[in-house]
């Protein structure tokens, strides 16, 4: 490992020309990025590994067919938590003289004398840690049916962990094969990457197995799970797609083997190369993790149950959702990411940015009733709030060390990648995009690329050019604002004018000066024809557009930027809201919003818009604007003033409740079910009389006969009556948790337990969370589902109790955990505390979320100056149309039983 002491502005992710440097192509001549030495490379990796689940540990051989590049004395690699009990190399007698570091998680053998360029095997016994935690090599218990406790292996190496499992060159640019053999109980299940070749049988119950050799791969793919497992399969041409569940499970697991089966043909023709391995195989396991839901090891997707499994008892329509994209979210790296890599971290969006985009599309194409890109406006929303602070990093970002990889798994990476994705297919069109992708996916196959690969190739098909507004939107930090500035109108033509400038919450808009080329879709409201243009520079960039109605930016809501009109404009859009398509009504209340949050235009403007829209409107619009209420309820805590609010609130989602009601009604379309549990959610914490004692009335049915509330009832009435429960109530929720027969269920309950808007029964679920009653993985998420509404109480508790706390965190990810449970805190003084809590705990290098987290309370803060001009247009605001006593029209809905 070595580290280069160069300076750090000349970086490639910073360069102003664009002209990337040397290093750009090759990471091991980075400026400061901590990585091996090139001089010994991997080719093989034959490794047989003994799980001792009962001691935690387990026992390891690695053999490593290894090409000394150039002459060296020693060996470098990557290992944590590993002791080495036999180390040697072929061609050498002498056992060389092995350096641990841990800090660096590295292992060096020095040997007496040089080695000589060629071909060598590297044979090692070593020891290693079977954790609890989703990290490395782990177990998972979890309760069989019976009661009996069981327990199932599984790895987890990205972004650095293989190091945990194995001494390996843990760089996702030092591919190379894998032959895994491992024992295990003799009626275990194993799995791995590659299909099982050979199975031998040790007898005392257990057996070895050994799988096929991978193709060329990074480290962090390798997969490994074992345990009481089932398989539900079906072949797509030459693939073996199979779902692997706990035993009992296999029926949960089909609606994803249906969804498998559905994506694989339609990403084998996207992508123009078939999936190359054997089988495929999506693998559920109980539990959860703090920081990641699924991940796409080659041929053996591992995911946590929750994004897995449909259980008809209690999943919902949202749960299926949410299965099929975060399936395909997994398989779409099955090549990008899988067979193509970055070369080093700083490129990691080229994996996680294509596979957000990815999940959309390839799911909107088969369900387009679920309006998929209309849902992902929202997630667009918050990585542009993160974009728009201090804080914030290019999509392309220098990463230093596994540390800072860590940290690079955020919305910036994932959904703004995946925004500016979007932006540049629409730009250059679906089937010039597809075909630059091909070509990447063709001439990179197995091999490492940086981001200038991709643009390289879909510039070489596509007519339209995009690597300028590709570098614009990869290498700098930030949201473009992109005004509209007085129309004039003749002869059936309106000639405006457009500028640019840094849309920010904070000072960022200060740093740097950049401007982008930005791809703006401009049309007259009334007009069928619109244009394209590219607004570069800060100069005006007039245009004609046919027609004279008001002119909406941004048609269709491709565009990755704010869109800001003047007052005379925008009166004009609102008076036209209820004509405007679904993604530019949601875009337009979007935009207003976050221009209003920092004082850009009135607070007035977005309330009014929102009360415009129709109580038929886009379902997930509702939804939306819903979630827009209940995060603007959060800055009232405390105030004297938010009653005044929440009856304002109450009154405007009255209209939409009274449509959609408590209950399904037959035909309604897939969302409706979504914004019906959203609203009730609301309308719960909104303290509406009616809709709190509907809600506890169902949950006593629920408790009675839990068979005679739906899947979808059964959330909506759980959640209202957790979130209002008193004393009782929670201790009946903890009796179901403690009850659950279903790791599902179990996972479920103690979420709930958290959701209590009583800071004392928060803080008694808080105090849950040190329990051995709860399983080691759901602990956290009980903190993580108090700190939504007492994110001061949250963060102090894990502060005050981090001893305890941090074993049950993943190892990489430390860091993060106290940053995001604060970020809700509205309170300035929370600051002080997470910059003395880092001072301790987090190490300098992995501070990203720290900034994050400081510019979302400052944010914050900033948002509650504003609550004054809310509170002043609700006392002198006119009642929204059609709304009418609220309780009566709760009492009047279908499925509502009244008092």
């Amino acid at each position: 490992m070595k580290t280069q002491q160069l300076a750090v502005a000349a970086l490639c992710v910073v360069a102003l020309t664009r002209t990337l440097p040397a290093y750009c192509a090759d990471p091991s001549a980075a400026p400061d990025r901590i990585v091996l030495p090139s001089s010994v490379v991997p080719e093989h990796y034959d490794v047989d590994v003994a799980p001792d689940v009962a001691h935690r540990s387990f026992r390891g051989r690695a053999r490593i067919e290894v090409d000394v590049t150039r002459q060296t004395q020693s060996i470098e690699l990557n290992a944590a938590d590993l002791s080495f009990d036999r180390v040697t190399l072929s061609g050498r007698t002498e056992a060389p003289k092995i350096t641990l570091d841990a800090a660096q998680q590295t292992a060096t053998f020095a040997f007496g004398a040089p080695l000589a360029p060629g071909r060598y095997v590297l044979s090692i016994d070593y020891r290693g840690k079977i954790y609890q935690q989703a990290s490395g090599f782990f177990v998972l218990d979890y309760a069989a049916k019976g009661g009996a406790t069981k327990h199932a292996l599984f790895t987890q190496f990205e972004n650095s962990d293989a190091r945990r499992f194995l001494p390996c060159w843990d760089e996702p640019a030092r591919k190379a094969t894998f032959t895994l053999t491992a024992i295990v109980a003799a009626q275990d299940m194993a799995v791995s990457n590659m299909p099982i070749a050979k199975t031998q049988s040790l007898g005392a119950g257990q057996k070895r197995v050994q799988f096929a050799p991978t193709p060329k791969m990074s480290s962090y793919l390798l997969f490994f799970g074992a345990g009481d497992f089932e398989r539900v399969h079906r072949t797509v041409g030459n693939v073996d797609v199979g779902v692997i569940v706990k035993r009992g499970d296999a029926q949960r697991g089909r609606f994803a083997l249906d969804t498998a089966v559905q994506l694989l043909p339609y990403y084998n023709d996207y992508f123009g190369t078939p999936y190359p391995l054997p089988k495929l195989d999506l693998i559920a396991a109980p539990g959860s993790s703090q920081f990641f839901s699924a991940m796409e090891n080659w041929g053996a997707i591992f995911y946590f149950e929750r994004d897995l499994l449909i259980d008809a008892r209690f999943s919902t329509e949202d749960d299926r959702q949410n299965v099929a994209v975060v399936v395909a979210h997994e398989m779409a790296h099955q090549w990008f990411g899988d067979l193509v890599t970055m070369a080093w971290w700083d490129d990691l969006w080229l994996n996680e940015g294509f596979a957000s985009w990815m999940e959309v599309k390839a799911v909107d194409h088969f369900h387009p009733q679920w309006k998929l890109w209309l849902q992902e406006q929202p997630s667009v929303q918050q990585a542009m709030n993160m974009d728009a602070a201090n804080g914030t990093h290019p999509i392309v970002t220098p990463i230093k060390d596994v540390l800072q990889a860590s940290e690079a798994f955020d919305s910036i990476t994932y959904q703004k990648g995946g925004a500016v994705i979007r932006m540049l297919e629409a730009y250059v069109g679906e089937d010039e995009f597809r075909g630059g992708v091909r070509r990447y996916m063709h001439d990179h196959a197995y091999a490492n690329t940086v981001t200038d690969d991709l643009w390289s190739e879909i510039d070489a098909v596509s007519p339209k050019k995009i690597r300028d507004i590709a570098h614009d939107f990869t290498l700098h930090a930030g949201v473009p604002l992109i005004a509209a500035h007085a129309a004039q109108c003749g002869q059936g033509q309106q000639r405006l004018k457009l500028t640019q400038t840094r849309f920010a919450i904070d000072d960022s808009s200060q740093i740097g000066g950049q401007v982008w080329h930005v791809p703006v879709a401009v049309r007259a409201l009334g007009s069928t024809v619109g244009t394209q243009l590219i607004v570069s520079g800060s100069a005006a960039a007039p245009i004609t557009l046919a027609g004279c109605g008001p002119a909406l930016l941004n048609v269709g809501q491709t565009g990755y930027f704010r869109s800001h009109y003047t007052p005379e404009a925008f009166a004009g859009l609102a008076a036209h809201f209820s004509e405007v398509a679904p993604a530019d009504q949601l875009g337009l209340l979007n935009d207003t919003e976050a221009l209003a949050s920092v004082g850009q235009v009135p607070m007035a403007q977005f309330l009014s818009l929102a009360a415009k829209l129709p109580p038929g409107a886009e379902p997930l619009i509702w939804t939306d604007l819903t979630q827009s209420l209940v995060s603007l309820d959060r800055r009232y805590a405390g105030r004297a003033d938010r009653a005044a609010f929440g009856a304002y609130a109450r009154t405007l989602l009255q209209r939409p409740l009274a449509l959609v009601g408590w209950d399904a009604r037959p035909g309604e379309a897939d969302n409706v079910e979504s914004l019906r549990a959203t609203l009730l959610a609301a309308m719960g914490r909104f303290s509406d009389a009616a809709v709190v004692g509907e809600a506890k009335r169902r949950f006593k049915a629920f408790i009675a006969v839990p068979s005679h509330v739906s899947a979808a009832q059964r959330n909506m009435v759980l959640g209202v009556v957790a979130e209002n429960a008193d004393s009782p109530t929670w201790d009946k929720l903890h009796a179901l948790a403690r009850a659950a027969a279903t790791e599902l269920e179990k996972q479920d309950y103690y979420r709930l337990l958290g959701t209590a808007a009583d800071p004392q029964l928060a803080q008694r679920a808080l105090d849950l969370s040190l329990q051995q009653e709860v399983p080691v993985t759901l602990r956290p998420l009980i903190l993580d589902s108090v700190a939504h509404d007492h994110p001061e109480l949250a963060a102090n508790f894990a502060i005050a109790h981090w001893d305890v706390i941090d074993p049950m965190l993943e190892s990489d990810s430390k860091s993060q955990y106290v940053p995001l449970l604060a970020s809700g805190s509205g309170d300035l003084s929370m600051i002080t505390r997470l910059n003395a809590f880092a001072a301790g705990h987090i190490p300098s290098s992995a501070r990203s979320s720290l900034d994050k987290a400081v510019a979302r309370i400052r944010y914050n803060v900033q948002i509650g100056t504003h609550l004054a001009d809310i509170d002043k247009w609700i006392a002198t605001a006119p009642r929204p149309q059609g709304a009418e006593d609220l309780p009566s029209a709760i009492r009047s809905m279908p499925g509502a039983s009244g008092r």
